[in-house]
């Protein structure tokens, strides 16, 4: 008996519909799949992917070298969240700070950094999702070392499927 009532909890939480937000709800067009040629850089192959029930979305990002990096986004307090698992083998916690729904952006600023050994080594400090349309948007990314940013844009991502 104490297992089918559990079981039926479970069911139950999981029909119900899963936190949102509008900024949220923005990013989660974003599930499918993407590249982006940067220049003086390569081709990246990005991979959305709408996780947990629908309250998190899983982003799998391949450099041209192989290199693969994961960064999961979640609604939070109106916009979005997000922990970064870097190749510079630090998770950058970052935070939106506009709105995607009415200004077509979503800017992202870094709250925390785990196992960042220094404040001067370098973690990704935000990024800035620009949304065209369906099957455009650009990231521009900002890594900061040794106190100074160093932006990353030119990643202007077309949609494959």
């Amino acid at each position: 008996m104490k297992i089918r009532i559990a079981f039926l909890s479970i069911i139950l939480m999981a029909a119900s519909a899963a936190p949102t937000t509008p900024a949220f709800e923005k990013m989660k067009g974003l599930a499918g799949e993407w590249k982006a040629n940067v220049p003086g850089v390569g081709e990246f192959h990005d991979k959305f992917s709408i996780q947990s029930g629908g309250s998190s979305l899983l982003e799998e990002m391949t450099e041209p070298n192989g290199t693969s990096m994961v960064t999961i986004y979640y609604p939070l307090d109106g916009g979005v969240a997000m922990t970064h698992y870097c190749s510079a083998h630090n998770q950058p916690h970052m935070t939106s700070v506009s709105d995607a729904v009415s200004t077509k952006q979503l800017t992202f600023k870094t709250v925390s950094v785990d196992n960042l050994k220094s404040k001067n080594d370098g973690h990704m400090a935000g990024v800035t999702f620009t949304f065209k349309d369906a099957d455009h948007f650009d990231a521009a990314w900002d890594f900061k070392v040794n106190g100074t940013s160093a932006p990353h844009p030119g990643f202007e991502y077309v949609r494959v499927k």
